[in-house]
């Protein structure tokens, strides 16, 4: 999009109404953004959390031998 349909677009709608659709834009791809980073962080929770349990029977284990 190069600059002369930009100034076209606000100069028929409006600037409000241009800023509120592009911050409306801005949300939904931020919002994305954080889902995927959330979905890693989960994932890499979970990873540990098995890791941890495995920790933990061995360690249960190492107790129940003596």
């Amino acid at each position: 999009m190069d600059a002369n349909t930009v100034i076209q677009i606000i100069s028929t709608l409006g600037f409000p109404i241009v800023c509120c659709g592009f911050l409306g834009w801005y949300i939904v791809r931020t919002t994305d953004a954080h889902k995927n980073e959330s979905d890693k962080m989960i994932e890499a929770i979970h990873n540990n959390t098995i890791v941890i349990q495995k920790l933990v029977d061995k360690l249960e284990d190492l107790g129940n031998d003596k």
